[in-house]
Protein backbone atom coordinates (compact mmCIF):
# COMPACT_ATOMS: atom_id res chain seq x y z
CA UNK A 1 0.00 0.00 0.00
CA UNK A 2 2.81 2.34 0.83
CA UNK A 3 4.64 1.41 -2.36
CA UNK A 4 1.62 2.40 -4.51
CA UNK A 5 1.31 5.78 -2.70
CA UNK A 6 4.97 6.61 -3.34
CA UNK A 7 4.71 5.64 -6.97
CA UNK A 8 1.52 7.73 -7.34
CA UNK A 9 3.16 10.78 -5.82
CA UNK A 10 6.17 10.42 -8.07
CA UNK A 11 3.99 10.09 -11.13
CA UNK A 12 2.03 13.26 -10.26
CA UNK A 13 5.29 15.17 -9.78
CA UNK A 14 6.58 14.02 -13.14
CA UNK A 15 3.32 15.01 -14.77
CA UNK A 16 3.42 18.53 -13.23
CA UNK A 17 7.05 18.89 -14.26
CA UNK A 18 6.28 18.01 -17.83
CA UNK A 19 3.38 20.55 -17.88
CA UNK A 20 5.35 23.40 -16.31
CA UNK A 21 7.76 23.79 -19.20
CA UNK A 22 5.48 26.21 -21.25
CA UNK A 23 5.83 29.97 -21.28
CA UNK A 24 9.29 30.10 -19.88
CA UNK A 25 10.90 26.77 -20.41
CA UNK A 26 11.01 23.71 -18.24
CA UNK A 27 13.12 22.99 -15.23
CA UNK A 28 13.06 21.03 -12.10
CA UNK A 29 11.04 22.04 -9.14
CA UNK A 30 13.87 22.16 -6.75
CA UNK A 31 16.64 24.63 -6.26
CA UNK A 32 14.31 27.82 -5.80
CA UNK A 33 12.84 27.89 -9.27
CA UNK A 34 9.41 29.69 -9.76
CA UNK A 35 7.36 27.45 -11.89
CA UNK A 36 4.30 29.87 -12.09
CA UNK A 37 4.02 32.55 -14.82
CA UNK A 38 3.48 36.26 -13.87
CA UNK A 39 -0.06 37.47 -13.54
CA UNK A 40 -0.92 41.06 -14.82
CA UNK A 41 -3.88 41.89 -12.65
CA UNK A 42 -4.34 45.40 -14.14
CA UNK A 43 -2.73 47.84 -16.55
CA UNK A 44 -4.66 51.06 -17.38
CA UNK A 45 -4.34 54.73 -18.42
CA UNK A 46 -6.33 57.68 -17.07
CA UNK A 47 -7.38 59.58 -19.00
CA UNK A 48 -7.14 57.46 -22.10
CA UNK A 49 -7.60 60.54 -24.38
CA UNK A 50 -5.51 63.69 -24.04
CA UNK A 51 -4.28 66.71 -25.94
CA UNK A 52 -0.66 66.75 -27.04
CA UNK A 53 1.75 66.82 -24.04
CA UNK A 54 -1.16 66.57 -21.65
CA UNK A 55 -0.55 64.13 -18.77
CA UNK A 56 -2.13 60.69 -18.47
CA UNK A 57 -1.45 58.30 -15.58
CA UNK A 58 -0.47 54.68 -16.29
CA UNK A 59 -1.31 52.35 -13.36
CA UNK A 60 -0.53 48.60 -12.99
CA UNK A 61 -0.60 45.68 -10.61
CA UNK A 62 1.36 42.49 -11.38
CA UNK A 63 1.70 39.29 -9.26
CA UNK A 64 4.22 36.45 -9.29
CA UNK A 65 6.73 38.61 -11.11
CA UNK A 66 10.45 39.12 -10.97
CA UNK A 67 10.77 42.00 -13.43
CA UNK A 68 8.32 44.66 -14.83
CA UNK A 69 9.14 47.01 -17.67
CA UNK A 70 6.98 49.44 -19.67
CA UNK A 71 7.73 50.57 -23.16
CA UNK A 72 8.21 52.86 -24.85
CA UNK A 73 10.56 54.90 -22.80
CA UNK A 74 9.50 54.07 -19.26
CA UNK A 75 11.69 51.08 -18.46
CA UNK A 76 11.80 48.93 -15.32
CA UNK A 77 9.16 49.46 -12.73
CA UNK A 78 8.01 47.77 -9.50
CA UNK A 79 5.27 45.15 -9.52
CA UNK A 80 2.70 47.69 -8.52
CA UNK A 81 2.71 51.43 -9.27
CA UNK A 82 1.83 54.34 -11.52
CA UNK A 83 3.63 56.85 -13.69
CA UNK A 84 2.62 60.01 -15.61
CA UNK A 85 3.20 60.12 -19.31
CA UNK A 86 2.85 63.11 -21.70
CA UNK A 87 2.56 61.72 -25.18
CA UNK A 88 2.58 64.06 -28.17
CA UNK A 89 0.93 61.49 -30.40
CA UNK A 90 -1.34 58.54 -29.85
CA UNK A 91 0.82 55.94 -28.07
CA UNK A 92 0.36 52.30 -27.08
CA UNK A 93 2.19 51.44 -23.87
CA UNK A 94 3.22 47.78 -23.35
CA UNK A 95 3.91 46.29 -19.90
CA UNK A 96 6.10 43.17 -19.84
CA UNK A 97 6.09 41.06 -16.61
CA UNK A 98 8.75 38.34 -16.36
CA UNK A 99 9.92 35.62 -13.96
CA UNK A 100 11.83 32.37 -14.25
CA UNK A 101 8.69 30.63 -15.38
CA UNK A 102 8.27 32.95 -18.33
CA UNK A 103 6.76 36.38 -19.20
CA UNK A 104 3.43 38.00 -19.78
CA UNK A 105 2.53 41.27 -21.58
CA UNK A 106 -0.30 43.79 -21.40
CA UNK A 107 -0.95 47.01 -23.31
CA UNK A 108 -2.95 50.21 -23.07
CA UNK A 109 -3.31 53.00 -25.63
CA UNK A 110 -3.41 56.75 -24.82
CA UNK A 111 -5.11 58.55 -27.68
CA UNK A 112 -3.75 62.02 -28.38
CA UNK A 113 -6.20 64.40 -30.04
CA UNK A 114 -4.20 66.83 -32.18
CA UNK A 115 -4.59 70.56 -31.41
CA UNK A 116 -6.41 72.55 -34.09
CA UNK A 117 -4.12 74.56 -36.29
CA UNK A 118 -3.50 78.08 -34.95
CA UNK A 119 -5.16 80.93 -36.93
CA UNK A 120 -2.88 82.99 -39.09
CA UNK A 121 -3.33 86.44 -40.60
CA UNK A 122 -1.94 86.00 -44.06
CA UNK A 123 -2.36 89.70 -44.97
CA UNK A 124 -3.76 92.90 -43.48
CA UNK A 125 -3.26 96.24 -45.23
CA UNK A 126 -4.85 99.60 -46.07
CA UNK A 127 -5.13 100.98 -49.57
CA UNK A 128 -4.23 103.78 -49.74
CA UNK A 129 -2.21 103.92 -46.55
CA UNK A 130 -2.14 107.73 -46.58
CA UNK A 131 -5.20 109.90 -47.23
CA UNK A 132 -6.45 113.45 -46.82
CA UNK A 133 -9.00 114.16 -44.13
CA UNK A 134 -12.48 113.31 -45.28
CA UNK A 135 -11.26 110.76 -47.81
CA UNK A 136 -11.62 106.99 -47.45
CA UNK A 137 -9.30 103.99 -47.49
CA UNK A 138 -9.99 100.29 -47.90
CA UNK A 139 -8.86 97.77 -45.29
CA UNK A 140 -8.12 94.35 -46.86
CA UNK A 141 -7.23 91.05 -45.18
CA UNK A 142 -6.95 87.27 -45.56
CA UNK A 143 -6.72 84.71 -42.75
CA UNK A 144 -6.42 80.96 -42.25
CA UNK A 145 -7.95 78.72 -39.57
CA UNK A 146 -9.94 81.65 -38.15
CA UNK A 147 -13.53 81.33 -37.00
CA UNK A 148 -13.90 84.98 -35.92
CA UNK A 149 -12.30 88.13 -37.29
CA UNK A 150 -12.81 91.55 -35.74
CA UNK A 151 -11.26 94.99 -36.30
CA UNK A 152 -11.16 97.72 -33.69
CA UNK A 153 -11.85 101.47 -34.14
CA UNK A 154 -15.55 100.69 -34.46
CA UNK A 155 -15.23 98.46 -37.53
CA UNK A 156 -16.42 95.36 -35.64
CA UNK A 157 -16.83 91.74 -36.72
CA UNK A 158 -15.92 90.87 -40.29
CA UNK A 159 -15.66 87.75 -42.50
CA UNK A 160 -12.46 85.67 -42.40
CA UNK A 161 -11.33 87.18 -45.72
CA UNK A 162 -12.60 90.48 -46.95
CA UNK A 163 -12.38 94.26 -47.14
CA UNK A 164 -14.16 97.29 -45.76
CA UNK A 165 -14.06 101.04 -46.34
CA UNK A 166 -13.10 103.36 -43.49
CA UNK A 167 -13.03 107.15 -43.18
CA UNK A 168 -10.70 108.06 -40.32
CA UNK A 169 -10.64 111.72 -39.35
CA UNK A 170 -7.10 111.45 -38.01
CA UNK A 171 -4.14 109.07 -38.33
CA UNK A 172 -5.45 105.75 -37.05
CA UNK A 173 -3.99 102.31 -36.36
CA UNK A 174 -6.41 99.45 -37.00
CA UNK A 175 -5.90 96.11 -35.24
CA UNK A 176 -7.30 92.90 -36.73
CA UNK A 177 -7.83 90.02 -34.30
CA UNK A 178 -8.25 86.51 -35.73
CA UNK A 179 -9.59 83.84 -33.38
CA UNK A 180 -9.86 80.09 -34.03
CA UNK A 181 -9.88 76.78 -32.18
CA UNK A 182 -6.12 76.93 -32.19
CA UNK A 183 -5.87 80.33 -30.49
CA UNK A 184 -5.81 84.05 -31.29
CA UNK A 185 -3.47 86.26 -33.28
CA UNK A 186 -3.40 89.96 -34.20
CA UNK A 187 -2.01 92.25 -36.87
CA UNK A 188 -2.04 96.01 -37.32
CA UNK A 189 -2.03 98.51 -40.14
CA UNK A 190 -1.95 102.30 -39.96
CA UNK A 191 -3.69 104.86 -42.15
CA UNK A 192 -1.95 108.22 -42.07
CA UNK A 193 -4.42 111.12 -42.37
CA UNK A 194 -3.48 114.63 -43.38
CA UNK A 195 -6.29 116.67 -41.75
CA UNK A 196 -8.72 118.28 -44.15
CA UNK A 197 -9.64 121.91 -43.62
CA UNK A 198 -12.43 122.35 -41.07
CA UNK A 199 -15.06 125.04 -41.54
CA UNK A 200 -16.06 125.68 -37.96
CA UNK A 201 -18.82 128.07 -38.94
CA UNK A 202 -20.06 129.96 -41.95
CA UNK A 203 -23.19 132.02 -41.55
CA UNK A 204 -24.84 135.32 -42.22
CA UNK A 205 -26.62 137.73 -39.93
CA UNK A 206 -29.31 138.73 -40.38
CA UNK A 207 -30.39 135.90 -42.64
CA UNK A 208 -33.23 137.92 -44.20
CA UNK A 209 -33.06 141.58 -45.18
CA UNK A 210 -34.93 144.11 -47.23
CA UNK A 211 -33.46 145.16 -50.53
CA UNK A 212 -30.92 147.90 -49.87
CA UNK A 213 -29.98 146.59 -46.43
CA UNK A 214 -26.78 144.76 -45.64
CA UNK A 215 -25.81 141.62 -43.75
CA UNK A 216 -22.56 140.25 -42.39
CA UNK A 217 -20.97 136.99 -43.48
CA UNK A 218 -18.84 135.44 -40.72
CA UNK A 219 -16.65 132.36 -40.77
CA UNK A 220 -13.88 130.52 -38.99
CA UNK A 221 -11.76 127.65 -40.25
CA UNK A 222 -8.86 125.46 -39.17
CA UNK A 223 -6.28 123.41 -41.11
CA UNK A 224 -6.83 125.84 -44.01
CA UNK A 225 -4.21 127.80 -45.88
CA UNK A 226 -6.65 129.55 -48.20
CA UNK A 227 -10.28 130.64 -48.01
CA UNK A 228 -12.28 131.81 -50.99
CA UNK A 229 -15.90 133.01 -51.18
CA UNK A 230 -17.80 133.19 -54.42
CA UNK A 231 -20.23 135.89 -55.56
CA UNK A 232 -17.27 138.14 -56.27
CA UNK A 233 -15.81 138.18 -52.76
CA UNK A 234 -12.68 136.24 -53.73
CA UNK A 235 -9.84 135.25 -51.40
CA UNK A 236 -10.34 136.04 -47.73
CA UNK A 237 -8.60 135.50 -44.42
CA UNK A 238 -8.97 132.02 -42.96
CA UNK A 239 -11.14 133.57 -40.20
CA UNK A 240 -13.12 136.72 -40.75
CA UNK A 241 -16.25 138.55 -41.77
CA UNK A 242 -17.51 140.58 -44.70
CA UNK A 243 -20.48 142.89 -45.21
CA UNK A 244 -22.65 142.14 -48.23
CA UNK A 245 -25.67 143.88 -49.73
CA UNK A 246 -27.08 141.94 -52.66
CA UNK A 247 -30.22 143.00 -54.50
CA UNK A 248 -31.63 139.49 -54.69
CA UNK A 249 -31.61 136.36 -52.55
CA UNK A 250 -28.06 135.01 -52.77
CA UNK A 251 -26.28 131.83 -51.71
CA UNK A 252 -22.63 132.26 -50.78
CA UNK A 253 -20.15 129.37 -50.94
CA UNK A 254 -16.97 129.36 -48.88
CA UNK A 255 -14.21 127.01 -50.02
CA UNK A 256 -11.38 126.26 -47.59
CA UNK A 257 -8.20 124.67 -48.99
CA UNK A 258 -5.29 123.12 -47.07
CA UNK A 259 -2.71 120.30 -47.23
CA UNK A 260 -5.47 117.84 -46.41
CA UNK A 261 -7.74 118.82 -49.26
CA UNK A 262 -10.72 121.10 -49.74
CA UNK A 263 -13.99 121.73 -47.96
CA UNK A 264 -16.98 123.90 -48.84
CA UNK A 265 -19.98 125.33 -46.99
CA UNK A 266 -22.96 127.42 -48.12
CA UNK A 267 -25.11 130.06 -46.50
CA UNK A 268 -28.04 131.93 -47.99
CA UNK A 269 -29.12 135.52 -47.52
CA UNK A 270 -32.77 136.13 -48.31
CA UNK A 271 -33.47 139.52 -49.85
CA UNK A 272 -37.10 140.53 -49.50
CA UNK A 273 -38.67 142.78 -52.11
CA UNK A 274 -42.25 143.79 -51.36
CA UNK A 275 -44.60 144.91 -54.09
CA UNK A 276 -46.83 147.70 -52.80
CA UNK A 277 -48.52 148.50 -56.11
CA UNK A 278 -51.86 147.07 -54.99
CA UNK A 279 -51.62 148.94 -51.69
CA UNK A 280 -50.83 152.18 -53.52
CA UNK A 281 -53.83 151.75 -55.77
CA UNK A 282 -56.11 151.00 -52.83
CA UNK A 283 -54.89 154.09 -50.98
CA UNK A 284 -55.33 156.36 -53.97
CA UNK A 285 -58.83 154.99 -54.46
CA UNK A 286 -59.98 156.30 -51.06
CA UNK A 287 -59.61 159.91 -52.16
CA UNK A 288 -62.78 161.39 -53.63
CA UNK A 289 -66.25 162.70 -52.93
CA UNK A 290 -68.16 159.42 -52.92
CA UNK A 291 -69.47 157.78 -49.78
CA UNK A 292 -66.62 156.25 -47.80
CA UNK A 293 -64.01 158.40 -49.55
CA UNK A 294 -61.98 161.18 -47.98
CA UNK A 295 -60.28 164.39 -49.04
CA UNK A 296 -56.82 163.09 -48.37
CA UNK A 297 -54.68 160.57 -46.51
CA UNK A 298 -51.23 160.14 -45.05
CA UNK A 299 -50.03 156.57 -44.66
CA UNK A 300 -46.91 154.86 -43.32
CA UNK A 301 -46.01 151.18 -42.90
CA UNK A 302 -43.25 149.52 -40.92
CA UNK A 303 -42.29 145.84 -41.02
CA UNK A 304 -39.96 144.38 -38.41
CA UNK A 305 -39.07 147.89 -37.29
CA UNK A 306 -38.17 149.11 -40.79
CA UNK A 307 -40.08 151.86 -42.58
CA UNK A 308 -40.99 150.14 -45.85
CA UNK A 309 -43.68 152.31 -47.40
CA UNK A 310 -45.11 155.83 -47.10
CA UNK A 311 -47.65 157.57 -49.26
CA UNK A 312 -49.87 160.59 -49.24
CA UNK A 313 -52.85 161.53 -51.35
CA UNK A 314 -55.46 164.23 -51.84
CA UNK A 315 -54.95 167.19 -49.55
CA UNK A 316 -52.50 165.38 -47.27
CA UNK A 317 -48.92 164.40 -47.88
CA UNK A 318 -46.88 161.54 -46.46
CA UNK A 319 -45.94 162.39 -42.86
CA UNK A 320 -48.28 165.37 -42.60
CA UNK A 321 -48.88 166.27 -38.95
CA UNK A 322 -52.58 166.09 -38.11
CA UNK A 323 -54.76 166.00 -34.96
CA UNK A 324 -55.11 162.35 -34.02
CA UNK A 325 -57.84 162.72 -31.34
CA UNK A 326 -58.34 159.49 -29.39
CA UNK A 327 -55.26 157.93 -31.00
CA UNK A 328 -53.55 159.96 -28.25
CA UNK A 329 -54.63 157.41 -25.64
CA UNK A 330 -52.02 154.73 -26.41
CA UNK A 331 -49.04 157.16 -26.19
CA UNK A 332 -50.47 158.72 -22.99
CA UNK A 333 -50.98 155.29 -21.43
CA UNK A 334 -47.38 154.41 -22.38
CA UNK A 335 -46.12 157.43 -20.40
CA UNK A 336 -48.11 156.31 -17.36
CA UNK A 337 -46.76 152.75 -17.71
CA UNK A 338 -43.25 154.22 -17.76
CA UNK A 339 -43.98 155.90 -14.40
CA UNK A 340 -45.20 152.54 -13.11
CA UNK A 341 -41.92 150.97 -14.22
CA UNK A 342 -40.08 153.78 -12.42
CA UNK A 343 -41.88 152.92 -9.19
CA UNK A 344 -43.73 156.27 -9.06
CA UNK A 345 -47.16 154.77 -9.68
CA UNK A 346 -49.02 151.51 -9.16
CA UNK A 347 -51.90 150.54 -11.42
CA UNK A 348 -53.94 148.95 -8.67
CA UNK A 349 -53.49 151.49 -5.89
CA UNK A 350 -56.46 153.89 -5.45
CA UNK A 351 -55.55 157.17 -7.13
CA UNK A 352 -56.44 159.10 -4.00
CA UNK A 353 -53.05 157.93 -2.70
CA UNK A 354 -51.35 160.16 -5.27
CA UNK A 355 -53.75 163.12 -5.20
CA UNK A 356 -53.01 164.22 -1.64
CA UNK A 357 -54.80 167.44 -0.76
CA UNK A 358 -54.55 168.86 -4.31
CA UNK A 359 -57.96 167.43 -5.16
CA UNK A 360 -61.03 167.12 -3.01
CA UNK A 361 -61.61 163.46 -3.82
CA UNK A 362 -65.07 162.09 -2.97
CA UNK A 363 -65.59 158.85 -1.09
CA UNK A 364 -67.84 157.53 -3.86
CA UNK A 365 -64.81 157.38 -6.13
CA UNK A 366 -62.36 156.05 -3.53
CA UNK A 367 -62.04 152.64 -5.24
CA UNK A 368 -60.91 154.06 -8.59
CA UNK A 369 -57.41 152.96 -9.65
CA UNK A 370 -55.18 153.87 -12.56
CA UNK A 371 -55.90 150.49 -14.15
CA UNK A 372 -59.59 151.40 -14.21
CA UNK A 373 -58.86 154.82 -15.71
CA UNK A 374 -56.61 153.40 -18.45
CA UNK A 375 -59.10 150.65 -19.31
CA UNK A 376 -62.41 152.60 -19.05
CA UNK A 377 -63.87 150.67 -16.12
CA UNK A 378 -63.81 153.48 -13.53
CA UNK A 379 -67.46 154.49 -13.96
CA UNK A 380 -66.51 158.03 -15.04
CA UNK A 381 -68.53 159.54 -17.89
CA UNK A 382 -67.37 159.80 -21.49
CA UNK A 383 -66.34 163.43 -21.16
CA UNK A 384 -66.35 166.51 -18.97
CA UNK A 385 -66.70 170.13 -20.09
CA UNK A 386 -63.18 171.02 -19.02
CA UNK A 387 -61.71 168.78 -21.69
CA UNK A 388 -62.58 171.46 -24.24
CA UNK A 389 -61.29 174.36 -22.10
CA UNK A 390 -57.74 175.33 -23.01
CA UNK A 391 -57.69 178.19 -20.52
CA UNK A 392 -58.09 176.06 -17.40
CA UNK A 393 -55.51 173.84 -15.74
CA UNK A 394 -55.14 170.07 -15.59
CA UNK A 395 -55.62 170.27 -11.82
CA UNK A 396 -58.84 172.25 -12.18
CA UNK A 397 -60.09 169.83 -14.80
CA UNK A 398 -59.29 166.90 -12.49
CA UNK A 399 -61.31 168.59 -9.72
CA UNK A 400 -64.22 169.08 -12.09
CA UNK A 401 -64.16 165.37 -12.94
CA UNK A 402 -63.88 164.52 -9.23
CA UNK A 403 -66.98 166.61 -8.57
CA UNK A 404 -68.90 165.02 -11.42
CA UNK A 405 -71.00 161.87 -11.44
CA UNK A 406 -70.02 158.22 -11.79
CA UNK A 407 -72.18 156.11 -14.09
CA UNK A 408 -71.66 152.83 -12.23
CA UNK A 409 -69.74 151.27 -9.40
CA UNK A 410 -66.03 151.42 -10.32
CA UNK A 411 -64.84 148.23 -12.00
CA UNK A 412 -68.30 146.93 -12.86
CA UNK A 413 -68.67 147.90 -16.54
CA UNK A 414 -66.73 149.22 -19.52
CA UNK A 415 -67.53 152.78 -20.57
CA UNK A 416 -65.17 154.59 -22.94
CA UNK A 417 -64.06 157.71 -21.10
CA UNK A 418 -61.89 160.64 -22.13
CA UNK A 419 -62.51 162.07 -18.68
CA UNK A 420 -60.83 159.03 -17.16
CA UNK A 421 -57.67 159.63 -19.21
CA UNK A 422 -57.65 163.31 -18.26
CA UNK A 423 -57.75 162.35 -14.59
CA UNK A 424 -55.03 159.72 -15.15
CA UNK A 425 -52.85 162.43 -16.67
CA UNK A 426 -53.18 164.58 -13.59
CA UNK A 427 -52.32 161.63 -11.31
CA UNK A 428 -49.18 161.02 -13.38
CA UNK A 429 -48.26 164.70 -13.23
CA UNK A 430 -48.53 164.66 -9.45
CA UNK A 431 -46.50 161.45 -9.08
CA UNK A 432 -43.73 162.66 -11.40
CA UNK A 433 -43.64 166.17 -9.93
CA UNK A 434 -43.58 167.81 -13.35
CA UNK A 435 -46.08 169.02 -15.97
CA UNK A 436 -47.57 166.45 -18.29
CA UNK A 437 -45.73 167.73 -21.37
CA UNK A 438 -42.42 167.54 -19.52
CA UNK A 439 -42.93 164.05 -18.17
CA UNK A 440 -44.15 162.79 -21.55
CA UNK A 441 -41.06 164.21 -23.24
CA UNK A 442 -38.75 162.72 -20.61
CA UNK A 443 -40.27 159.25 -20.47
CA UNK A 444 -41.56 158.78 -24.04
CA UNK A 445 -40.75 161.62 -26.45
CA UNK A 446 -36.97 161.81 -26.02
CA UNK A 447 -36.29 158.04 -25.79
CA UNK A 448 -38.33 157.48 -28.96
CA UNK A 449 -36.93 160.50 -30.78
CA UNK A 450 -40.36 162.06 -31.44
CA UNK A 451 -40.17 165.32 -33.39
CA UNK A 452 -43.79 166.18 -34.23
CA UNK A 453 -45.84 164.53 -31.48
CA UNK A 454 -47.24 167.09 -29.03
CA UNK A 455 -50.34 167.85 -26.95
CA UNK A 456 -52.61 170.82 -27.56
CA UNK A 457 -53.01 173.03 -24.50
CA UNK A 458 -50.17 174.13 -22.29
CA UNK A 459 -51.92 174.13 -18.94
CA UNK A 460 -54.69 171.66 -19.68
CA UNK A 461 -53.41 169.20 -22.30
CA UNK A 462 -56.04 166.82 -23.64
CA UNK A 463 -54.45 163.60 -22.36
CA UNK A 464 -56.72 161.13 -24.12
CA UNK A 465 -57.55 163.03 -27.29
CA UNK A 466 -55.58 166.22 -27.89
CA UNK A 467 -52.29 165.24 -29.56
CA UNK A 468 -50.93 165.99 -33.00
CA UNK A 469 -48.46 163.76 -34.79
CA UNK A 470 -47.26 162.57 -38.15
CA UNK A 471 -47.32 158.89 -39.04
CA UNK A 472 -43.55 158.45 -38.73
CA UNK A 473 -43.52 159.56 -35.08
CA UNK A 474 -46.46 157.35 -34.19
CA UNK A 475 -44.79 154.29 -35.69
CA UNK A 476 -41.81 154.88 -33.41
CA UNK A 477 -44.25 154.17 -30.57
CA UNK A 478 -45.62 150.98 -32.15
CA UNK A 479 -42.07 149.87 -32.95
CA UNK A 480 -41.19 150.18 -29.27
CA UNK A 481 -44.16 148.03 -28.26
CA UNK A 482 -43.34 145.38 -30.88
CA UNK A 483 -39.72 145.37 -29.68
CA UNK A 484 -40.69 144.53 -26.13
CA UNK A 485 -40.31 148.06 -24.74
CA UNK A 486 -36.98 148.83 -26.45
CA UNK A 487 -36.17 151.75 -28.75
CA UNK A 488 -32.85 150.87 -30.31
CA UNK A 489 -30.63 150.20 -27.32
CA UNK A 490 -32.79 152.20 -24.91
CA UNK A 491 -35.39 150.61 -22.68
CA UNK A 492 -38.50 152.76 -22.66
CA UNK A 493 -40.91 150.32 -21.02
CA UNK A 494 -40.29 147.13 -19.13
CA UNK A 495 -40.95 143.99 -21.12
CA UNK A 496 -43.95 143.30 -18.86
CA UNK A 497 -45.47 146.73 -19.41
CA UNK A 498 -44.93 146.52 -23.17
CA UNK A 499 -46.54 143.07 -23.25
CA UNK A 500 -49.47 144.11 -21.03
CA UNK A 501 -51.26 145.77 -23.95
CA UNK A 502 -51.65 142.37 -25.64
CA UNK A 503 -53.95 140.97 -22.95
CA UNK A 504 -57.59 142.04 -22.81
CA UNK A 505 -58.54 143.76 -19.55
CA UNK A 506 -62.26 144.13 -20.21
CA UNK A 507 -63.02 140.47 -19.69
CA UNK A 508 -66.71 139.71 -19.38
CA UNK A 509 -67.72 143.21 -18.27
CA UNK A 510 -70.76 144.56 -20.12
CA UNK A 511 -70.01 147.52 -22.37
CA UNK A 512 -71.97 150.70 -21.72
CA UNK A 513 -70.40 152.61 -24.62
CA UNK A 514 -67.59 152.17 -27.09
CA UNK A 515 -66.91 154.30 -30.19
CA UNK A 516 -65.90 151.42 -32.48
CA UNK A 517 -67.62 148.44 -34.05
CA UNK A 518 -67.73 144.85 -32.85
CA UNK A 519 -64.53 143.87 -34.67
CA UNK A 520 -62.67 145.53 -31.78
CA UNK A 521 -63.79 143.53 -28.77
CA UNK A 522 -60.93 143.83 -26.28
CA UNK A 523 -59.01 146.67 -24.65
CA UNK A 524 -55.80 147.11 -22.69
CA UNK A 525 -53.92 150.20 -21.57
CA UNK A 526 -54.82 152.46 -24.49
CA UNK A 527 -55.13 149.81 -27.22
CA UNK A 528 -58.16 148.12 -28.72
CA UNK A 529 -57.65 144.40 -29.36
CA UNK A 530 -59.16 143.05 -32.59
CA UNK A 531 -61.35 139.99 -32.67
CA UNK A 532 -59.40 137.05 -34.08
CA UNK A 533 -61.86 136.76 -36.96
CA UNK A 534 -60.86 140.24 -38.15
CA UNK A 535 -57.36 139.11 -39.19
CA UNK A 536 -57.58 135.50 -40.44
CA UNK A 537 -54.12 135.66 -42.06
CA UNK A 538 -52.37 136.46 -38.78
CA UNK A 539 -52.30 134.83 -35.36
CA UNK A 540 -52.33 138.29 -33.77
CA UNK A 541 -52.94 139.87 -31.44
CA UNK A 542 -53.75 142.93 -33.51
CA UNK A 543 -53.91 146.22 -31.60
CA UNK A 544 -55.23 149.63 -32.66
CA UNK A 545 -56.12 153.07 -31.34
CA UNK A 546 -58.56 154.74 -33.75
CA UNK A 547 -59.31 158.43 -33.22
CA UNK A 548 -62.44 160.54 -33.59
CA UNK A 549 -61.28 162.10 -36.87
CA UNK A 550 -60.33 158.78 -38.43
CA UNK A 551 -56.61 158.63 -37.58
CA UNK A 552 -56.03 154.88 -37.27
CA UNK A 553 -52.75 153.38 -36.06
CA UNK A 554 -52.48 149.62 -35.66
CA UNK A 555 -49.90 146.93 -35.05
CA UNK A 556 -49.82 143.15 -35.54
CA UNK A 557 -47.68 141.25 -33.06
CA UNK A 558 -47.59 137.97 -34.98
CA UNK A 559 -46.69 139.52 -38.33
CA UNK A 560 -44.42 142.11 -36.68
CA UNK A 561 -45.71 145.10 -38.59
CA UNK A 562 -47.44 148.37 -37.80
CA UNK A 563 -49.16 151.04 -39.87
CA UNK A 564 -50.73 154.45 -39.44
CA UNK A 565 -53.45 155.88 -41.64
CA UNK A 566 -54.23 159.56 -41.05
CA UNK A 567 -57.44 161.04 -42.45
CA UNK A 568 -59.75 163.85 -41.40
CA UNK A 569 -63.16 162.21 -41.33
CA UNK A 570 -64.63 159.82 -38.73
CA UNK A 571 -63.65 156.91 -36.54
CA UNK A 572 -65.63 154.37 -38.53
CA UNK A 573 -64.30 155.61 -41.86
CA UNK A 574 -60.77 155.12 -40.56
CA UNK A 575 -61.60 151.63 -39.29
CA UNK A 576 -63.26 150.70 -42.59
CA UNK A 577 -60.26 151.86 -44.61
CA UNK A 578 -57.89 150.00 -42.30
CA UNK A 579 -59.98 146.88 -42.82
CA UNK A 580 -59.61 147.22 -46.61
CA UNK A 581 -55.83 147.77 -46.45
CA UNK A 582 -54.99 145.02 -43.96
CA UNK A 583 -55.24 142.01 -46.37
CA UNK A 584 -53.03 143.75 -48.95
CA UNK A 585 -50.30 144.17 -46.35
CA UNK A 586 -50.62 140.65 -44.96
CA UNK A 587 -50.56 139.15 -48.45
CA UNK A 588 -47.12 140.64 -49.10
CA UNK A 589 -45.75 139.71 -45.69
CA UNK A 590 -47.05 136.17 -45.87
CA UNK A 591 -45.74 135.53 -49.39
CA UNK A 592 -42.41 137.36 -49.19
CA UNK A 593 -41.60 136.76 -45.55
CA UNK A 594 -40.27 138.93 -42.74
CA UNK A 595 -36.79 140.42 -42.45
CA UNK A 596 -34.92 139.62 -39.28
Amino acid sequence: MTTYRILGTLGLALLLASCGGGGGGGGDSGGGRNDQAPVISSFSASPVSVLPAQASTLSWNVANVEQVSIAPGIGSRPAQGSVNVNPLITTTYTLTASNSAGSRTGSVTVTVTPLPAAPTIDSFSADPAAINGGSSSQLQWTTSNATLVSINQGVGNQPADGSTTVNPAATTTYRLTATGLGGTTTAETTITVTPAPVIGSFGISPAAILKGESATLSWDTSQATQVRIDQGLGNRAVDGSSVVSPDVTTTYRLTATGPGGERSADTTLKVIVYDWSSLSSALDAIVGNASGQVDGYSFALEIAGRPVFTRGGGNLRANTTVPIASASKAPSAAAILALVDAGLLDLDTPISTYLGDTINWPAAKSAITLRMLLNHTSGLPFASACLENDSTTLQACAQEIADGPVNFIPGLFFNYSGAGYQLAGYVAQQAAGMPWATLFKQYIGDPLGLTTYRYVGDTNPRIGGGALSNTADYLKLTRMFLNGGMAGGTRVLSAASAASVRTDQIGTRPMVYKPVDASLDGYSNGWWISAASAHPDSAGPELSDPGLLGATPWMDVDRNYSAALWIIDSTQTGVNLWRSLRPLILEQINTQGLPE
